[in-house]
């Protein structure tokens, strides 16, 4: 068990640790929330200027594994610790971890005429990750029950963290149908990924319990690692959630564009759009490759089980395994594209307070095609103040409810909503969850925006 594969587990859990997709917010029309979904959503803002304040958003999802199931009942007092035996027994084959996380400053919309311009900034954050039930197992037994069997443990995947600044243009055709576009400069702040087709076997021998590690392996970091040509001495330095004004502007840089059309038919409200169609971000500086090649053998027993047991034992394996472990590095520019998302929505007023809503959301997650479902009810419970449910539905997720509130008193918008309501009140089903939270200002009366948008209209 080397520091390589200390941290390839660290990678492969790094999504699931950072501290925005959201099901709700592309429907709302009228809020700041829904423009950054589809920058043809700012035909909806109801004040001829919107000023979009400081929220944050957070959506995570851990395939195959359930809060409640991670805990166990200690024994003692009634008390419920973590159990990671519990953990190997949850995970399969394949495991994918995903969060999506956004920072939001600041942003402004103005409309004059048929024309709305909006420009804005925040940090992203994208991490998913794909992690083998085997590396699970190898890190909670030991590789005592695997004696004469070989294991692939090699995770894939990726986090990406960057600053983002968009300027959109809207453009409402007539009464009933806008488009909308945006262009987004991207700035890059840190990553950490694997090269696709990377793999690491283990093999545990049968007659002298000798470990043996196929090794073909490239680790791509920028802003993480801080690597002097040993890897007992690496050291990590990333953090995700880091917001640097001087990283808008240093050599890791991109762009990428938002296309979108929004209708409004009275009642009935209804939008389609595009995020980060060729959006892709050039690293070429503070780059570090370490590429991992070649087969070594190595002897002991239950060696894994060793390095777990203390930090003396761990200390030592280090210093006799480290130089097994002898990566090619370099320095050399690559490049990251992230991955568009599709969002098909609308909202029917089915009441003067009762609204209902649909959205679908299809993106490309580790290579495969997947999608989102989500319907919601809203409820104006007075002139200013809407609540309501969300049902949601992601693909190898259990469905789940979740709720959100926005109120609009006087000049104010405030947004809340969780895709996953009975993950914030317990520790009860999945493991997902989503939160946002976000804020805004309108300013001057618009006569022509639509009425679902406009204050005291309910």
């Amino acid at each position: 068990m080397s520091l390589l594969h200390r941290t390839l587990f660290a990678l492969a859990l790094l999504p699931a640790l950072l501290s925005a997709q959201n099901l709700t917010a592309p429907l709302l029309s009228g809020s700041w929330q829904s423009t950054y979904h589809n920058p043809a959503m700012l035909h909806f803002l109801p004040g001829e200027v919107t000023v979009g304040l400081p929220g944050v958003a957070n959506d995570l999802q851990l395939e195959n594994i359930h809060y409640n199931d991670l805990f166990v009942d200690s024994g003692s007092g009634g008390r419920r610790i973590l159990s990671l035996a519990a953990l190997a027994a949850l995970t399969d084959d394949r495991n994918e971890v995903q969060d999506v996380f956004s920072i939001e400053t600041l942003g402004v919309a103005l409309r004059r005429g048929p024309f709305s311009l909006s420009a804005y900034h925040r940090l992203r954050v994208e991490g998913e990750a794909e992690y083998r039930g085997a590396l699970v197992d190898l890190f909670v037994l030991g590789n005592a029950p695997f004696i004469g069997t070989t294991l692939e443990i090699s995770p894939r995947g990726r986090v990406v963290s960057f600053q983002e600044l968009g300027l959109g243009l809207s453009y409402a055709i007539n009464d009933v149908i806008s488009l909308g576009g945006r262009l987004k400069y991207l700035a890059g702040t840190s990553t950490v990924s694997t090269a696709p087709g990377g793999s690491l076997r283990l093999t545990t021998g049968s007659e002298n319990y000798a470990l043996t590690l196929e090794q073909d392996l490239t680790l791509r970091t920028v802003g993480a690692l801080e690597y002097n040509g040993q890897l007992n001495e690496v050291e990590l330095i990333y953090e995700p959630n880091r917001l640097s004004p001087g990283e808008l502007f240093s050599g890791n840089t991109g762009l990428g564009m938002d296309l979108g059309v929004a209708a409004d038919l009275g009642r009935l409200r209804l939008n389609f759009s595009a995020t980060d169609l060729g959006a892709r971000i050039s690293w070429k500086e503070e780059v570090t490759t370490l590429r991992f090649s070649g087969k070594d053998t190595f002897t002991g027993l239950d060696v894994l089980e060793d390095l777990l047991r203390d930090s003396i034992s761990l200390d030592e394996a280090l210093d006799s395994l480290v130089l097994t472990f002898d990566p090619e590095t370099n320095a050399d520019p690559y490049r990251t594209e992230l991955s568009p998302r599709y969002y098909l929505g609308g909202e029917y007023d089915l009441t003067s307070r009762l609204t209902a809503g649909a959205l679908l959301v299809v993106e490309e997650r580790l290579g495969s095609t997947t999608a989102a479902v989500a319907v919601t009810g809203r409820y104006a419970a007075t002139d200013w103040l809407r609540v309501g449910l969300n049902v949601n539905h992601r693909a190898g997720l259990r469905t789940n409810v979740g709720m959100h509130l926005y109120a609009t008193p006087g000049r104010f918008q405030f947004f809340a909503s969780s895709d996953k309501l009975f993950t914030l009140l317990g520790t009860g089903s999945p493991a997902l969850s989503g939160i946002r939270l976000g804020a805004g200002l309108t300013f001057g009366s618009r006569a022509d925006a639509p009425a679902s948008a406009r204050p005291g209209s309910r």
